[in-house]
C-alpha cells in the first residue's frame, strides 16, 4: 500500500516516515531513525503542507544532479569504468541531499533510507554493474522533483477553476483525469476511528502526498485555491470565494494588483446564448474524442458519451427556453447549463468559457508530465506564414507561455502592460 495506519508505538529500529495526527484537524509529519530516534515536524494541516510542498524550490538542487549526470566521467563512452570513478561519484551524489535538509526535510529523511539501500546492493559481476548502480544513485536523488511534478499535476487538474465546488466535486474531477491517484487518495480508504490518536506510514514521499491528499478531501474546513494573480496555491480564510493570496508579488500585494489589472481589463460581451453555443461544441467534441478513442486510451480523456451528452443536451435545451421566456436570468441559464464547471464566472459581462489550452491537455494526458523537461533550452522557428520568413529563436519559456495562452496568471497575461 502507499500508505497505511501504523499500529505499533514509534519506537524500534526500522526507519519510518509517519505521519501523526495531533488533534482539531491537524498532523504532524515524524522521523523515526534507525537507531530509535524520533524526529517531529510542527503540526500544520494537509491543505497548507501540501501547499507548502508545492511551492518548494528544486531549481538549484535539479541543477546539480543534471551537471553531476552530464559532466562527471562516470557516464563517458567507454568499455570500462574505473571503480575510482564510480567512488567518486558516490561521494558527488550523496553530497547532494544536504541541499534538501533545511527546504525539505521529509525528501532529506526519505532519501537517507533509499540511497543506503541502493549501496547496500551486491556487485553481481557484470559489467554493467557499476553504471546501473550510479544511474539507480540519480533516479533516487530525483524522487523528491518526481514528487512534486505528480503533486503539482494532481492540483492542476483537481483544484484549478474549482473555487466554486465542493470538495466532492474536486475528487471526482480528480477520479476523472487521473483514475489511479483518485483511488490512492480515497478519502473512503482511510480507517474510520471513532477516538485515540491515528498514526500513519507512508512507504515513500509521494506516499505522504496522497495521504495527505485522502486527509484533505475528507474535511471541508479548508480548501485549497489558486491565486488568479501570482497563480500560487493558498487557502483562503473564509468559504467565501477568494480570488487572490495574501503573497506579495512584485513588490505589490497580489490582492491590490489583481484587483487594479481585473478593472482594466477590457472584458468581451459574450452574452449568454453565444456561451450556451460554445458550452455545445465543447460538449459534443468530448463525445467525437471519446467515441473515436481506443478503449485503453480513454482513462486520458473526459468521459461523454452518447447518453451524457443527450442528458446534456436536453437540460440546456429546456433552460435555454426559459431563458428565452424571462423564466431565468442570464447568470441562472449559465449557472444550470455549466453542469461540469467549464465557466468561471456567471456574470454575463465577465463570463467566459475556459479553454482547454495545450498545457492542460499535455498535463490531463500524462500524470507525469514535467515542463523542464519536455521544453528544449531553445529552438530556432521560421514563420512560413510571415511576410518575410526568417528564423527565431524560442526559449523553453517562450514555448511554456505559448502552451499556457489563454488560461495563465493576470501577471503574466497582462502585467507588461500596466
Amino acid at each position: 500500500m502507499i500508505f497505511e495506519e501504523e499500529t505499533e508505538q514509534v519506537i524500534g529500529y526500522i526507519p519510518k516516515l509517519l505521519l501523526m495526527e495531533a488533534g482539531e484537524g491537524q498532523f504532524s509529519s515524524v522521523f523515526q531513525h534507525g537507531d530509535g530516534m524520533v524526529e517531529r515536524l510542527p503540526v500544520t494541516t494537509p491543505a497548507k503542507d501540501l501547499v507548502a510542498a508545492a511551492e518548494i524550490d528544486y531549481r538549484p538542487y535539479r541543477k546539480k544532479i543534471k551537471r553531476l549526470r552530464e559532466e562527471h566521467p562516470m557516464f563517458a563512452a567507454r568499455l570500462d569504468i574505473p571503480v575510482a570513478d564510480f567512488e567518486d561519484f558516490v561521494v558527488e551524489a550523496l553530497l547532494l541531499p544536504s541541499m534538501l535538509q533545511k527546504i525539505d526535510p521529509v525528501s532529506f529523511f526519505t532519501l537517507g533510507i533509499l540511497l543506503d539501500q541502493v549501496l547496500r546492493r551486491e556487485d553481481d559481476g557484470s559489467a554493467l554493474f557499476l553504471l546501473d548502480a550510479a544511474q539507480e544513485l540519480l533516479h533516487v536523488l530525483e524522487e523528491p522533483i518526481r514528487t512534486q511534478v505528480y503533486l503539482r499535476n494532481i492540483l492542476e487538474m483537481a483544484f484549478d477553476g474549482m473555487e466554486r465546488v465542493s470538495q466532492r466535486e474536486r475528487f471526482e474531477k480528480l477520479c476523472r483525469v487521473y483514475p489511479q491517484v483518485g483511488k490512492l487518495c480515497d478519502p473512503a480508504s482511510l480507517p474510520d476511528v471513532e477516538s485515540g490518536q491515528r498514526v500513519f506510514r507512508a512507504s515513500s514521499m509521494f506516499g505522504l502526498r496522497l495521504l495527505e491528499l485522502a486527509l484533505y478531501f475528507q474535511q471541508d474546513k479548508q480548501r485549497i485555491a489558486r491565486c488568479d494573480y501570482c497563480w500560487g496555491w493558498f487557502i483562503p480564510k473564509t468559504k467565501k470565494v477568494t480570488r487572490y493570496c495574501d503573497r506579495v508579488t512584485d513588490g505589490f500585494p497580489c490582492k491590490q494588483r489583481g484587483a487594479r489589472f481585473k478593472r482594466n481589463l477590457v472584458e468581451d460581451e459574450d452574452g449568454a446564448l453565444k456561451l450556451c453555443n460554445q458550452l455545445r461544441d465543447r460538449m459534443y467534441a468530448r463525445l467525437l474524442r471519446w467515441q473515436d478513442a481506443a478503449p485503453d486510451e480513454r482513462d486520458k480523456l473526459i468521459p461523454m458519451d452518447y447518453e451524457q451528452y443527450e442528458v446534456w443536451s436536453e437540460n440546456a435545451r429546456m433552460a435555454r427556453m426559459e431563458y428565452l421566456n424571462g423564466k431565468l436570468t442570464a447568470e441562472e441559464f449559465l449557472q444550470r447549463i455549466d453542469t461540469t464547471n467549464e465557466l468561471e464566472s456567471y456574470e454575463t459581462g465577465e463570463a467566459e468559457l475556459v479553454e482547454e489550452t495545450a498545457w492542460q491537455c499535455m498535463v490531463a494526458g500524462n500524470f507525469a508530465f514535467d515542463a523542464e523537461i519536455h521544453y528544449p533550452e531553445m529552438i530556432q522557428v521560421l514563420d512560413l506564414g510571415a511576410e518575410e520568413p526568417k528564423w527565431e529563436l524560442r526559449t523553453a519559456e517562450d514555448l511554456r507561455r505559448e502552451d499556457q495562452e489563454g488560461h495563465q496568471s493576470l501577471r503574466e497575461k497582462y502585467g507588461k502592460k500596466f
